[in-house]
């Protein structure tokens, strides 16, 4: 009998609709069906305004805790926000064991700011200053950083892409 015909629950793939990922979410919460959307935090502009918003890793998809024998299937198809399960000839499939742990890990593990500590010395590996060495201030957001690079004898600060960044070899 394989795991998924054994009655314990798994994590099942849900498809939302369009730009309605929190919102299948909070629904299926509501229902009390367990769900787990990853999302990791980014910078944008609103309105002219620098802020931080929470986005999808996976847009458009979740993931929800279902056993196939005791939840109800049809309550989850007809939950505002989302499409459909997604299945393989016609069957949910279950994802593997320890994806979603390794999701969870991964994302926390994934916080840019905790690559570099302030004070560190790192090498710029693109741009006009390629292959220079310079002193990591701080993350400014999801995906730039600043930098003191020492250039006509004085510390001077840049915002750089986050992804330019390396440790000195």
């Amino acid at each position: 009998m394989s795991a998924e015909m054994n009655g314990s629950p798994h994590w099942y793939v849900v498809q939302c609709k369009s730009r309605q990922d929190a919102r299948a979410e909070a629904n299926l919460r509501n229902q009390h069906i367990p769900c787990y959307r990853p999302v990791r935090t980014v910078q944008a502009i609103r309105q002219g305004k620098r802020t931080h918003v929470e986005e999808s890793l996976f847009p458009g998809y979740l993931f929800a805790y279902l056993c196939r024998l005791t939840d109800s299937w049809h309550t989850i198809r007809s939950t505002r926000g989302v499409l459909r399960l997604v299945t393989f000839a016609n069957t949910p499939v279950a994802v593997e064991p320890g994806l979603i742990k390794d999701i969870k890990r991964r994302l926390e593990q994934h916080d840019e700011r905790s690559l570099f500590k302030p004070g560190s010395i790192v090498r710029l590996a693109e741009g006009p200053f390629k292959d220079l060495d310079a002193i990591f201030s701080k993350a400014d957001g999801a995906e730039r950083a600043i930098v003191l690079l020492q250039i006509l004898q004085r510390q001077q600060q840049l915002n750089v892409p986050l992804r330019i960044i390396r440790s000195p070899d």
